[in-house]
């Protein structure tokens, strides 16, 4: 008892200080008021006396249960007047605590208390993109400071929290703690290098997607803490190269990988129940089974293009492939 004395006394002055607390404490007050009225100078029993004094707060008047007295009828008219002031009072504070807490949202000036949400530092082409595959599978939130980045992220349906990627309190506002991924696209290598310490201070093992712009500087952002690190101009630079000697390389890449005309490039994990765990891949023959073309097979964070047919395929194993979507589907759930 002395404990929940201590947590009340503790919480109480905070409580105080939110509207709702005390709309509902105003509220609660009328109704006792009511009740307890209703009870002593009407002889009626609690149920009715709780019945009437909602029933004369709401203005309803089924006219089932009426004073008998003077003074209940001047009582009715007390209830009556504290009880509209009240609830006027109360609809009044909750449209405007609506209305705040849109107007903090729009401005992005919100603490996020979600979980498994992505983080985006950096508006881009690339992260708009990537806003466009993800879809509403993920709430998104961007974390800026730009107004520019502030209209385009609400404007595609994401969140918005106004921030410095680089500042660690600005990262604990929108919870990297609790977060899914955080994708970095930043202005600088140096930015995303400074922004990844700080969201690995904060949670040494969320996944952190980041863009390299230069070459050189991709295994510095790999040691920074990067779970993953990619380079677009690296890609694209190599891809028009391809095109200058060969006909379909870098055709194959775009339609695979962006296009998603008929095949797409995907990975699937093994689930224990699956048919093709404990067999070889020549066992498996994945592609005459279910149509996905082997590209790789990823073991304890390894990736292994075109492996062995004697590799046998393990429950966790990430099977890497190309096919339709019917196709992954099949090889997903082709159970024992």
């Amino acid at each position: 008892m002395y404990v929940v004395l201590e947590v009340v006394k503790k919480n109480f002055p905070k409580l105080m200080k939110r509207p709702l607390t005390r709309i509902m404490i105003l509220a609660i007050a009328v109704i006792a008021y009511g009740t307890i009225g209703f009870h002593l100078i009407e002889n009626q029993d609690w149920t009715i006396s709780l019945y009437w004094t909602i029933v004369t707060v709401g203005t309803v008047g089924y006219g089932d249960y009426t004073t008998k007295s003077p003074l209940g009828m001047y009582f009715t008219i007390t209830v009556l007047i504290f009880g509209i002031g009240t609830f006027a009072v109360a609809i009044e504070s909750l449209a405007e605590l609506i209305t705040n807490k849109q107007q903090m949202k729009f401005s992005g000036l919100i603490n996020v208390k979600r979980s498994k949400h992505i983080v985006i530092c950096g508006l881009t082409e690339s992260t708009m993109e990537f806003i466009k595959e993800v879809g509403n599978g993920s709430e998104i939130f961007v974390l800026d400071e730009d107004e520019t980045v502030r209209k385009r992220a609400l404007k595609s349906g994401v969140n918005f929290i106004h921030g410095d990627p680089t500042r660690i309190s600005d990262l604990n506002k929108a919870n990297v703690k609790g977060a899914k991924a955080v994708i970095l696209d930043l202005e600088t290598d140096s930015h995303t290098i400074h922004s990844i310490l700080g969201i690995r201070d904060i949670n040494p093992n969320v996944k952190i997607i980041a863009e390299a712009k230069r070459l050189e500087n991709i295994e510095q952002i790999k040691l920074a803490g990067a779970s993953q690190v990619i380079s677009p101009s690296v890609l694209s630079g190599r891809l028009m190269s391809k095109s200058i000697d060969g006909k379909y390389e870098a055709m194959f890449v775009q339609d695979v990988l962006t296009e998603h005309k008929e095949n797409e490039i995907r990975e699937i994990e093994m689930e224990p129940n699956n048919f093709f765990v404990g067999k070889s891949l020549q066992e498996a023959d994945l592609h005459h089974r279910t149509g996905v073309i082997l590209v790789g097979i990823g073991k304890n964070g390894k990736l292994t293009i075109d492996p062995p047919k004697t590799v046998v395929i393990a429950e966790g194993d990430i099977i890497l492939g190309i096919g339709k979507p019917e196709e992954f589907r099949k090889l997903e759930n082709m159970d024992k």
